[in-house]
């Protein structure tokens, strides 16, 4: 059974403990989600606009609380959390600015007809379910666009974020969205399919790990629901050339270790060119030895702890694997003897990349750099792995850095930035790393249904 609690990441002390939904009581949330689809996909689109400004608004008011309480719940340093709820409101208002021309009717050859075109219609209910690495932007991605085309949610969030949850919920709440069109729900995992074996229930959004993608992908193809997933990474930066290799390194640390590294697009995997990597290397340990651990809110923090007490031993045990098979770990990878779930950012070298560390994902912070030979090299180690999330490349030269880019196996490629996201373009990845893309117009059409119309004089 899930248990839905604030755990203070920065003390490990309970604070708020919340009861999961029976399993009697889910029909109820998914009856209060058709009625409120009905007549929500009716509201004109410039009304359903209105509330998403509204909450935009709202958000903004609303910020440093809204900052505090992931801070608390998982450790999100104050900076950051502040970054990440000004772009929820950031993509609301895109949402409520762009759908209109987005969800206008495609018009396309009469082929022998008076008129084709096809009209982008809401499907109707959908399941969201999120993880607890950004707790509010990873609703937003999936929700704001709905909310748009008409459709309505259920969202379950991860269950050491319930508070920050429910108060996306309210904040809607108070934007004017109609009752039941959004709901958070404290739903038990194994109780997914108690929703989607719903004939209402249309489809899903998942993000979160590779094993619970697999397994809520299973349930709903054998209910034909429409799904998105958005799963692990093991994202390279390729490092080619630059005049300023310690800037480089500084910047791929910092990008690393944000979030306590716990993001799915985090450069886990650093891939230098022979020429530059002892310098790299040694600018690399600088920066993660520099970093200041702290309490979330501490002003002078640059990491905070990670998210829960398990996720840390976690951590540490794929590091001491790591080392136990053949990586070299320069620096950090311990657990700190204070309260909470702190652990100091490791640098590690040499490591295997069939090794378990090598090909899987490490969510947490840890640097992990590799040496290529040359740049054939470094293409080779780029796209030696089954995900397929983020990518960027590091060069003076941006004609070189396109090139080499557009030839690495992800959904994203950089250039000379790395973990970046924004409503205006796509976010997705292939392979291991899921399939479907959200944001930019491509959020406004993942869950629509495509309806064809032929007019013959």
């Amino acid at each position: 059974m899930s248990k839905f609690a604030v755990t203070n990441a920065n003390t490990g002390e309970v604070e708020e403990e919340f009861a999961s939904v029976p399993k009697e009581e889910i029909p109820a949330y998914i009856d209060r989600a058709h009625e409120a689809h009905l007549a929500w996909k009716e509201t004109p689109l410039h009304e359903r606009a209105a509330v998403l400004r509204k909450f935009a608004d709202l958000v903004d008011e609303n910020a440093d609380e809204m900052t505090d309480i992931i801070g608390r719940e998982m450790g999100k340093i104050k900076k950051q959390g502040l970054g990440e709820v000004d772009k929820v409101a950031r993509t609301a208002r895109w949402m409520a600015d762009n759908a209109a021309t987005h969800l206008a009717p495609t018009h396309l050859a009469a082929a022998g007809a008076a008129s084709s075109y096809v009209e982008h219609q809401p499907l109707g209910v959908l399941l969201g379910i999120m993880p607890w690495n950004f707790p509010y932007n990873q609703i937003a991605r999936f929700v704001l666009p709905n909310l748009m085309v008409g459709n309505s949610i259920i969202m379950k969030q991860a269950s050491i974020c319930p508070k920050s949850s429910q108060y996306f919920e309210d904040l809607l709440t108070e934007a004017g969205l109609p009752k039941g069109v959004y709901q958070n729900i404290y739903l038990d995992s194994s109780h997914a399919e108690e929703v989607l074996k719903d004939f209402r229930v249309k489809g899903f959004s998942l993000t979160g790990s590779e094993g619970a993608g697999a397994s809520v992908a299973a349930i709903a193809a054998k209910y034909y629901k429409r799904a998105v997933l958005e799963l692990g990474g093991n994202d390279p930066a390729v490092v080619l050339d630059s005049k300023d290799v310690a800037s480089v390194a500084q910047k791929l640390v910092g990008l690393r270790l944000a979030n306590a590294g716990q993001v799915c697009t985090s450069p886990k995997r650093m891939i230098v060119v022979d020429g530059l990597y002892d310098e790299f290397v040694a600018e690399a340990v600088k920066a993660a030895e520099a970093m200041k651990i702290s309490d979330f809110d501490d002003p002078e923090v640059g990491m905070g702890p990670v998210s829960s007490e398990g996720a840390r031993d976690e951590i540490i045990g794929m590091i001491e694997k790591a080392v136990a098979d053949g990586a070299t770990l320069l620096t950090g990878g311990k657990k700190l003897d204070r309260p909470g779930w702190f652990m100091s950012p490791a640098v590690l070298t040499d490591i295997d990349p069939r090794s378990d560390l090598g090909c899987n994902e490490l969510f947490g912070p840890a640097v992990m750099i590799y040496r290529a030979k040359d740049e054939e090299d470094a293409l080779r180690l780029a796209n030696d792995t089954e995900y397929g999330l983020m990518s960027s490349v590091w060069t003076d030269d941006l004609e070189k850095g396109q090139e080499f880019g557009k030839k690495i196996n992800a959904g994203m490629t950089l250039i000379n930035s790395h973990m970046e996201s924004g409503p205006e373009y796509p976010f997705g990845g292939i392979n291991r790393s899921g399939y479907g893309r959200e944001n930019a117009q491509w959020a406004f059409q993942a869950f629509t249904n495509e309806h064809l119309i032929r007019v013959h004089a």
